[in-house]
């Protein structure tokens, strides 16, 4: 029915393929015998349908086009099969980087805070190690030495109890074997030796007052009966910059020197005090004394100033009373006195209404003796000194002989 004329161009003219036959080829040529049998590369057919693109469906076989442009397919070997290009392992994939070795990174924050810890368990284990060596050392060298002070301990308390008990036995057998016995008298203490060659002082009285106390009273008193004010029945003395000592205790040895003495060269002698713990005011030393009615009434007190450079004694005598004419001079003559016998500087002698215990005796010949300042260290140092103190007494007695007797 057909005529060669009417049929289709089943590829006359074409060059023959050495590869896979064309798709339209075959579909035309199923009905119709083969002339002569190719034979098909199963392989290379499937890799040419993977090369088709997949965005679309892809259509098939039997509704293929008939007026398709045939494709030119490129002849390939028989036996070579070409993998696509999205199935080809890379080389620098995550398969062969992860299977390369690992560089390590190190933070610099992270190694210093490292080390730091390493030296700092470092240095507690030294110290650990070298306090266990001193504890070590110390047991060593000082238990030995506790158990001989416990054993001499023990050995001589053992000693002075068998002492003890070896001296009680005597002591029994004298008192029963001594019952008819008489007591021996009990030894008068002598009096302090004295250089001879002083002052006869027989028939003077002389009033001492060793001036502050141990306490001082903060209480007010009245400084004088002609004059109004007050002040503390009893201030604080001042204090020894070198040795410490206050000055109500080198004013009482002073003045307990000072009576042994005038006593010695047989002078009356009273004292306001005669211990440190006392509470007496100013205004009751100055009325001790006026009820005694001496020749006259010493009162022994230091000085300070805010120069340490000062140093020396001066005289302070009530600038009112009875005396007040002549206390001056009087002073004046007991300041020389002073100077020649210690070599003490001589400051000078003053008149004044500020002190409560001269106010109160201005009815007596009352002079209050600044020895010496506790703010110097020579001076502080002499004070304290017996020899110095006993120069001290001296010139006092021998301005007390140059003194009327009441």
């Amino acid at each position: 029915m057909n005529s060669a004329d009417n049929k289709p161009n089943q590829g006359e003219g074409r060059k023959p393929q050495n590869g896979v036959p064309d798709l339209s080829d075959l579909m035309n040529r199923g009905n119709q015998a083969p002339e002569k049998t190719e034979a098909v590369d199963l392989s290379s057919l499937m890799n040419e349908i993977r090369r088709v693109p997949s965005s679309g469906t892809p259509k098939s076989l039997s509704q293929a086009p008939e007026k398709e442009a045939p494709r030119h397919i490129p002849a390939r070997e028989p036996n070579t099969v070409q993998r696509p290009a999205a199935a080809r392992p890379l080389q620098n994939s995550a398969v062969h980087t992860s299977n390369a070795p690992r560089r390590r990174i190190r933070d610099p924050k992270l190694e210093a805070k490292r080390r730091m810890v390493s030296i700092i368990l470092a240095t507690t284990i030294i110290l650990i190690i070298a306090a266990i060596g001193m504890g070590v050392f110390y047991a060593i060298s000082h238990l030995p030495k506790k158990s001989k002070d416990t054993t001499a301990t023990s050995s001589s308390s053992a000693a002075v109890t068998s002492a003890s008990q070896t001296t009680t036995l005597p002591s029994e057998t004298e008192s029963t074997t001594s019952e008819a016995t008489t007591p021996a008298p009990t030894p008068t203490p002598e009096a302090t030796p004295f250089p001879s060659g002083g002052p006869a002082l027989a028939g003077y009285t002389v009033v001492i007052d060793p001036g502050h106390q141990a306490e001082a009273n903060k209480e007010p008193e009245v400084m004088s009966s002609s004059m109004g004010g007050s002040k503390d029945r009893s201030a604080q003395g001042f204090i020894g910059t070198v040795t410490g000592r206050d000055e109500s205790e080198i004013n009482l040895e002073t003045a307990l020197l000072l009576k042994d003495y005038l006593e010695s060269l047989g002078c009356e002698v009273y004292l306001t005090r005669d211990t440190n713990d006392v509470d007496i005011s100013n205004k009751e030393r100055a009325e001790f004394a006026v009820e005694h009615d001496p020749d006259l009434f010493i009162r022994l007190y230091c000085n300070a100033a805010n120069d340490s450079k000062t140093s020396g004694c001066e005289v302070i005598v009530p600038s009112s009373g009875k005396y007040a004419q002549q206390l001056p001079a009087w002073g004046e003559k007991l300041g020389k006195s002073i100077e020649e016998k210690t070599g003490s500087a001589f400051t000078g002698c003053k008149s004044s209404g500020n002190y409560t215990g001269l106010n109160w005796a201005s009815s007596v010949p009352s002079f209050m003796v600044r020895m010496g300042y506790l703010t110097n260290s020579d001076d502080e140092t002499n004070l304290q000194d017996a020899e110095y103190q006993f120069k001290m007494c001296q010139a006092i007695a021998d301005f007390v002989s140059t003194m009327e007797k009441h």
